[in-house]
């Protein structure tokens, strides 16, 4: 990834074509996360990165009353429980228009993404770190494919709609020592053991962005 995004700020750099190119810089609000993009145009060539990011924090308290058996008595009792994640995903990308009349242009666009998740569970104060162990053997990627048209009010501002698919994959593995019955020994015996499974989600999108060239 970190090799992708320096490929492409050197190549931001180096082209020198003011005449033909232009910064773009999209903010776009649909169906799927909410995202910015920054690009630059060359002709009719964009290419982008950009970011996208969804937060979640849980508070669960349960209060109620128990028996202690060191005092012999009921007591009241409170138990809290916070859970605290993230998902923070950078994407590269690439548009091209490939259709313009007057002032309408119609672009396909393809884009690929590096999901990063982040996730945190608190018991009564105390950290479960089977949650964080659990969530480092996820290992996601995401793609997206779309289609759309931009309406140029001027040289400098566009509004348009987008529709495509979005592909993302997760596999999670996990690695871990147990025994099985070995009936020649007639004993327990140890032995490695893998799970691995692996899931892929291909909603549809659309979303109306607001793009600002300059």
């Amino acid at each position: 990834m970190k090799k992708n995004l320096t490929l492409i700020a050197v190549m931001l750099m180096m082209v020198s074509v003011p005449a033909f190119s232009q910064f773009t810089f999209t903010v776009a609000p649909g169906l799927n996360l909410n995202s910015a993009y920054f690009g630059y145009k060359i002709g009719k060539v964009v290419p982008f990165v950009g970011l996208q990011y969804a937060g979640i924090n849980v508070n669960i308290v349960k209060t109620g009353t128990e028996w202690d058996y060191d005092t012999d008595e009921a007591v009241e009792f409170t138990n809290e429980s916070k859970i605290k994640g993230s998902l923070l995903m950078p994407t590269i990308g690439v548009k091209f228009f490939a259709i313009e009349k007057n002032k309408l242009k119609g672009y396909v666009l393809g884009a690929f993404s590096k999901p990063f998740l982040n996730a945190k569970m608190t018991y009564n104060g105390e950290e479960q770190e089977l949650v964080g162990e659990l969530v480092d053997r996820f290992k996601l990627w995401g793609a997206t494919a779309g289609v759309g048209v931009e309406y140029f009010f001027d040289d400098n501002f566009s509004i348009g709609g987008e529709f495509g698919i979005q592909i993302m994959s997760g596999k999670y593995t996990n690695e871990y020592v147990d025994d099985y019955y070995n009936a020649d020994l007639g004993t327990s015996v140890d032995a490695d053991f893998k799970d691995e499974i692996t899931a892929r989600l291909m909603p549809t999108y659309s979303k109306i962005g607001l793009n600002f060239y300059f």
